[in-house]
């Protein structure tokens, strides 16, 4: 997919500016706000009764401090608190003390936490956790995405993924797209989860970013999923526990946040991606439960149905997401929660030859793509220290793309046709169990029911379409495991557990052992972890359609087995103080049973595709290796400043039929990146301001690339590589830099914002890829997209 952006700026970003001033404030200033919640023991679900929970506001000037009990349900209200930055401490006989050291508080929204606590091993002094551990059975390689840092991090859309790219070991692929390489992996690699249930790939526009444009299963332009629905989420890289399965590189599981249980509140925001309505509030106060929704519809699609030309590619997307909540006392508690979304990417060539430059410029492309899930999820206390969780959801996806090639007299033909709808309905539940402060176990299952229905026809401007992909089929993925947490000698942790995996498709099974070493003392800790993982092939891997002699078409791969590694990371943590955190992680992975052309002369790899589309018959005889070193130094916000400095030095590599070692499509060898960001209060004459200044600086090797033979693309009028010297080359290295200007301005139960994101201020042109254009007769260079000022206007009430 290509968006020739610049010739759109001048027009959205003057609608912008004109629908901002026309917004007046019509409220008076406030200087207060609650901040409610939930304390409960992180390991049980168990409500703590009488925790103190203390407030102290950070604001220059001011030393308010407020404080609360919990009642019974573990519930506690702290009111009057100065909008802002404050500090909250929580403290519980018996457990380690939790503090977050700087908390926003803005003027239009109660704060409304769930804090988890941790019982402490030994009484004697005290510890304090300065961050949520993403979650409490990862030791390594483990992040916590916040919705804050999609918000204040420069040009990430609003999008986890983009968000991601800040850590170590984590870039993105192309600019155009959240697709994101961990450890060197393809972006296959990688699992999405909502509200602990997998899901298909939650995004819109999955042609996005693509040497083919042709679509992906694991990622698109824009999540689906808008951040005002999200709670803190889970990243991670490797090596994770056993209730994770069916991924090789990374895992982002989402989590939704409760709406309001006591008043109504809502957002308004207009922007270059999209206008957002959102919505919260109570369904019954008295039981808590609550309501969160939210609907976007795509600027540019806006702007297309108001009439305004904005260039030769037209596209729209719109979606919808929800989160209900319902609480009772005896039975748990319920939510219900859904998504849905839909997109299209619509290219149409001029019917004047003389203006065809490009091969492209010859085409009428169609994109189409709808997205959806819904599920329900349920948490039971048992006993004391017991509770059983449990989710069922249904998600699917459906997408096609169509590419008609134009002849000189201007009769399209269609040459390409993708067709791919994947649905699972999933359900899974765990028992959860602390034997003691030292002791924890859970265990439980994912059974996941698998459709599959795709089709794929691909041909030339000279040769008819053939078919390369065709099947349906549904099938289970069932995923059983346990896991057992221990404490030793009060400062030496053990994680250990099973993971196994069976696909009734092919009745493929995999056994996966996990664990992990925590040493933790005076602040620092070692830790050193080994899990065996598997992975499902993509679907059209499966479906790949070969023709018998006689004209019989036949699956040959329907058999493959999983792709499997062993992946080992060893770490170090220094906790400088409550907000500065140094970070270092040695990692090695082995690949195996990856899918081949077994020829002695195939340099082909599954560990390369991203597409997947795949015409050849293929072996589990592959291997592949990923090493390196990431180093992260985090600073969370306090002093009204924060950074994030991440550096990776890696090495990804594998072997194909050929059994040469070569360099991964994804082998960039290095990639460094600094974020941060400074907020300057602004509170005088009766104004509560806050300007905001965030940077990101990204700085990444180029990856590989397989030269075009001129000659032979020439004669078959598409790209033909040479594959004897696959990956062997290497683009220039990458560099970025974004930022974002931001002010707030508070009001009596009102908050404004009006941000300016600038990706790529320098307007650095990157090389994507390169190909050859039949129309040009020559090899084409395609570049990252350049300079992208994006502005938005945030109103809450």
């Amino acid at each position: 997919m290509s968006i020739n952006m610049n010739r759109k700026y001048v027009a959205i970003i003057l609608f912008f500016v004109i629908v901002s001033l026309c917004i007046k404030p019509v409220f008076s200033q406030v200087i207060y706000q609650n901040i409610r919640g939930k304390v409960l023991d992180k390991e049980n679900n168990n409500p703590l009764n009488g925790a103190t929970v203390k407030v102290i506001s950070l604001n220059k000037g001011t030393t308010i401090e407020t404080s609360a009990s919990t009642n019974s349900s573990g519930n506690f209200s702290v009111e009057n608190v100065p909008v802002g930055r404050c500090s909250v401490k929580v403290t519980y006989t018996g457990y380690i003390t939790y503090v977050m050291p700087d908390l926003l508080i803005d003027a239009s929204k109660e704060v409304v936490l769930e804090i988890g606590m941790k019982e402490s091993i030994t009484l004697l002094g005290e510890l304090v956790v300065s961050e949520e551990q993403p979650n409490k059975m990862e030791s390594v390689s483990s992040n916590s995405i916040t919705v804050e840092q999609t918000q204040r991090f420069p040009a990430t859309f609003s999008d986890l993924a983009r968000a991601a790219t800040a850590f170590p070991g984590v870039v993105n692929t192309d600019d155009q797209t959240n697709l994101i390489s961990v450890r060197g992996n393809t972006p296959n690699g990688l699992l999405w989860r909502l509200e602990g249930v997998d899901i298909v790939s939650p995004n819109h526009l999955g042609n996005a970013g693509t040497f083919s444009d042709r679509m992906t299963q694991s990622g698109g332009g824009v999540n689906i999923l808008s951040t005002q629905l999200l709670a803190n989420s889970t990243f991670l890289t490797g090596a994770f526990s056993s209730s994770y399965g069916n991924a090789l590189s990374g895992i982002l599981d989402m989590k939704l946040r409760k709406g309001n249980n006591q008043r109504h509140e809502f957002i308004g925001q207009l922007g270059l991606i999209g206008a957002d309505f959102a919505a919260e509030g109570p369904v019954n106060k008295k039981n808590g439960s609550s309501y969160l929704v939210n609907y976007r519809y795509s600027t540019m699609g806006l702007l297309s149905a108001m009439g305004i030309n904005l260039g030769d590619e037209k596209i729209a997307f719109q979606d919808l997401s929800f989160n209900l909540s319902f609480l009772t006392k005896k039975a748990g508690d319920f939510t219900f929660f859904g998504m849905g979304g839909l997109s299209s990417n619509l290219f149409k060539a001029q019917r004047d030859s003389l203006k065809w430059v490009y091969q492209k410029d010859r085409f009428d492309i169609d994109y189409y793509s709808k997205m959806g899930a819904s599920g329900i999820a349920h948490t039971i206390i048992l006993a004391k220290n017991s509770f059983l969780k449990t989710a069922l959801s249904l998600s699917a996806v459906e997408s096609s793309r169509t590419g008609d090639l134009l002849n000189y007299k201007y009769i399209p033909t269609n040459i390409e046709y993708d067709k791919i709808l994947q649905r699972i309905f999933s359900f899974t539940t765990s028992f959860n169990h602390k034997f003691s402060a030292a002791s924890y176990f859970v265990t439980g299952i994912f059974v996941n029911r698998l459709y599959y229905d795709l089709s794929s026809k691909e041909g030339t401007a000279i040769t008819n379409p053939v078919e390369t992909i065709n099947g349906k089929q549904g099938s289970q993925l069932i995923q059983p495991y346990f896991n057992w947490k221990y404490t030793f000698l009060k400062n030496l942790t053990l994680n250990s557990g099973l993971h196994f995996m069976l696909f009734t498709f092919n009745q493929s099974q995999a056994l996966e052992p996990r664990m992990s070493l925590r040493w933790e003392k005076n602040k620092q800790s070692i830790n050193l972890a080994y899990g065996l993982h598997s992975q499902l092939q993509l679907p059209a891997v499966y479906f790949t359609s070969d023709s018998l002699p006689g004209g019989t078409r036949v699956n040959p791969n329907k058999n493959l087995d999983f792709t499997r590694a062993h992946h080992i990371v060893f770490g170090y943590t220094r906790l400088f103080s409550s907000n500065l955190k140094l970070n270092t992680e040695i990692y090695y992975q082995y690949l195996f049973n990856v899918p081949i052309v077994n020829k002695a002369f195939s340099s082909f790899s599954v560990l390369n595709e991203l597409e997947g589309i795949v015409t050849d018959t293929l072996v589990n005889k592959g291997t592949g290796e990923n090493y390196g070193l990431e180093i992260s130094l985090t600073k969370q916000l306090s002093g009204n400043y924060y950074f994030l400095l991440s550096s990776s030095l890696y090495n990804s590599t594998y072997k194909g039929g050929d059994g040469i070692k070569r360099n991964t499509r994804y082998n960039g060898t290095y990639a460094f990146n600094f974020t941060g960001g400074k907020e300057i209060p602004w509170n005088k004459n009766g104004k509560n301001r806050v300007f905001g200044v965030n940077a990101e600086i990204i700085y990444m090797g180029g990856l590989r690339y397989t030269p075009i033979n001129g000659e032979a693309s020439a004669i078959a009028e598409k790209t033909i590589y040479q594959e004897s010297k696959a990956f062997s080359k290497k683009l220039p290295d990458d560099y970025k830099l974004n930022i974002r200007l931001s002010l707030k301005k508070n009001k009596v139960n009102y908050t404004r914002t009006i941000a300016l994101d600038i990706q790529n201020v320098t307007s650095r042109k990157n090389i994507a890829f390169q190909y050859y254009d039949f129309q040009k007769k020559e090899i084409v260079t395609k570049y990252h997209l350049g300079i992208i000022p994006i502005l938005t206007y945030r109103v809450e009430f």
